[in-house]
């Protein structure tokens, strides 16, 4: 009986990996760090887990940390994004107070390693402090040394920081080289340059060689809606005349395929570009002029711009829709005639209504995540992918199974908060937009879905659609909690 006790203990023991971490800042050109005012925090890994995820886990959890400390505002939203990622943070073993050792990535960290690999390895080096080596659960205590990055004030500086940050990293490199397997004297790694700022995979930033950005101001009016607790959508439209600033020259990178120069991207029917209203960026929606006259464009805007708000759900503040500050504009002007077929198009607006958004989170920290497709039921394997799942079948269920939300999809941040956009529905009068598949794609999604554990916890999989039809156009917006 003993054995068979001692071995469930080492198990247990060898089963997950302790992380206690803390954190300090750089100053952009400061050689000494400050600690920041953010209590030590632990987080646990299973042995079996990949150290570069678990890593970017830590990035993760820590920037949300500093996120939520508000005496450590002050930073830009492109500084956090290159001062968390998780490749420039600098992860220290701390063994007394006057020594640490960097964990050196290409060593310790790249996959195949395991957080189980990573502790032996630490230990065969004797890179562990004697606490850490001693302890009866594995565990490793971290320091994070944060880079505040500089943004640079002209293309001049710029070039020099890049020139400056390859040579140093050269002399770095043959330095860890010659101290490898060494414990180092100083209680803080060295001052390493300002690394580069990060380019979002989905929304390329300016290059420093790109001309500024220019913008065309229009006058314009704005349209809101309210949606009902009995989900009727009130269209509220202004009298007040404003302006909006939309880009210039954006149709000419279109081909290209790439953010650049105000444009931002494209689907099978819209196109995005930048704008600018109330002194703030934002994101431009119109149709594309092959696809869509101008009465079709007014249509599917407003088909969209009603769909998202039907989609919020104001009990879940965690998962939001990208309709905050959002509006349809239409111009008070005319706007230009359209080229001859074979002249290329340069305005910056394509017709005369449009809808304004902002601008979705970007950065090395954020992620972006498709839960289901416009005819495809979403069958997510992970916890949040669960979550999203049966959010949708509340949604189906708080309609009495006249509205199914599609195609949907979003951007996971630093806090976890998912940010929605972009979404579909099918509704049983199949008038929502060209997308809508009506009562089919409904009664395919009542097929299809498959209860997880969230859907079974908020009582969802008792719930039966109706004998008859109730006509109704959207969600009761029914609280989670009812």
């Amino acid at each position: 009986m003993k054995w068979k006790v001692s071995l469930l203990k080492a198990n247990a023991w060898a089963a997950k990996v302790d992380v206690d971490f803390t954190l300090q800042q750089y100053a952009y050109g400061s050689s000494k760090p400050t600690k920041l005012a953010i209590p030590s925090s632990q987080v646990t890994f299973a042995t079996v887990d990949l150290a570069s995820s678990a890593f970017k886990q830590l990035a993760l959890k820590a920037r949300g940390l500093y996120d939520n400390t508000p005496t450590l505002s002050g930073l830009s939203n492109t500084a956090l994004d290159v001062m968390f990622d998780w490749h420039r943070i600098k992860y220290c073993m701390v063994l007394t107070n006057a020594t640490v050792n960097m964990i050196e990535e290409q060593k310790y960290l790249a996959a195949p390693a395991t957080m189980e690999t990573l502790y032996r390895k630490l230990r065969q080096d004797r890179m562990l402090s004697d606490k850490d080596a001693s302890a009866k659960t594995p565990r490793i205590t971290l320091c994070m040394f944060l880079y505040v990055p500089e943004e640079p004030e002209d293309d001049d500086v710029q070039e020099v920081q890049q020139s400056q940050c390859v040579s140093t990293r050269k002399s770095t490199t043959a330095s860890s080289h010659r101290q490898k397997r060494k414990r180092s004297p100083t209680a803080s790694p060295e001052r390493l340059p300002p690394p580069m700022r990060y380019q979002s995979s989905y929304r390329s930033r300016q290059s420093a060689t790109a001309p500024i950005l220019e913008y065309k101001t229009f006058k314009m009016k704005r349209a809101t809606c309210t949606v009902s607790k009995t989900a009727d959508i009130q269209m509220n439209y202004s009298e007040e005349q404003e302006e909006i600033m939309i880009a210039k020259g954006w149709q000419a990178h279109v081909k290209a395929g790439k953010p650049y120069q105000g444009y931002l991207g494209q689907g099978l029917t819209k196109f995005v570009f930048c704008g600018r209203y109330n002194n703030k960026d934002c994101a431009i929606v119109q149709c594309k002029s092959v696809r869509a006259t101008e009465a079709e464009n007014i249509v599917d805007l407003e088909g969209e711009y009603q769909t998202l708000h039907l989609s919020q759900v104001d009990d879940l503040p965690r998962m939001k829709w990208n309709i905050s500050t959002a509006f349809i504009g239409k111009l008070t002007e005319k706007l230009p005639d359209a080229p001859g077929k074979d002249e290329p198009d340069s305005r910056s607006l394509i017709f005369s209504v449009f809808m304004v958004l902002p601008l979705l989170p970007s950065g090395a920290l954020c992620r972006e995540v498709k839960f289901s497709g416009s005819k495809e039921v979403g069958l997510n394997p992970d916890s949040l992918g669960c979550a999203v799942d049966a959010y949708a079948h509340h949604i189906a269920v708080d309609s009495m199974y006249e509205v199914v939300i599609s195609d949907i999809q979003g951007i996971i941040t630093p806090d976890c908060t998912i940010i929605l956009f972009d979404p579909q529905s099918h509704m049983a009068q199949g008038d929502s937009g060209y997308w809508d598949h009506g009562r089919s794609a409904i009664t395919k999604f009542l097929k299809s879905h498959k209860c997880n554990k969230h859907c079974r916890a908020l009582g969802l999989d008792t719930e039966l659609p109706p004998l008859s039809n109730t006509n109704r156009k959207g969600p009761l917006h029914i609280s989670f909690e009812d």
